[in-house]
């Protein structure tokens, strides 16, 4: 079976792009608008992520946290969950995408998401820094009918 999006839109959601010049943003070590980006997903049912994760000079297994929260509204937002069952009982707990860097360098992955709400929030931190931060560009494309 073939997906095929007949609407396709490629976004710049954290750091800036011209051209194929990208420029990353410093990755805080905790959730705040420095890593943030909000923005309108009506009409698309798929999104890719693309991250360049760059761990700092003489850093060694530092991760970059990237949480994704949707809404329909624009302005109260909701974390997607992982979901766990054990005898019948079904355990939500917070969901957060993790990567870890071994070493100081650039690290480059993707991750695909299915969207049902007009609203999403992407926001990024970086654990394990001892002295140097990284740096986090996120780009994608929101695929629709």
């Amino acid at each position: 079976m073939t997906l095929n999006y007949n609407l396709l839109q490629a976004s710049t959601f954290i750091g800036t792009k011209s051209g194929t010049t990208r420029t990353s943003v410093a990755l805080p070590t905790s959730y705040n608008t420095t890593a943030t980006k909000t923005f309108s997903t009506k009409g698309f049912s798929a999104m890719v992520l693309d991250v360049l994760y760059t761990v700092g000079t003489a850093e060694t297994n530092n991760s970059v946290e990237i949480k994704v929260e949707d809404s329909l509204d624009g302005t109260n937002f909701y974390r997607l969950t992982n979901e766990s069952s054990s005898a019948g009982t079904s355990t939500l707990t917070a969901r957060e995408f993790t990567f870890v860097g071994a070493s100081a360098g650039a690290y480059a992955f993707s991750y695909r998401l299915d969207i049902t709400y007009p609203f999403i929030k992407i926001s990024c931190k970086e654990s394990g820094v001892a002295a140097n931060a990284g740096t986090v560009y996120i780009e994608g494309v929101l695929g629709g009918q």
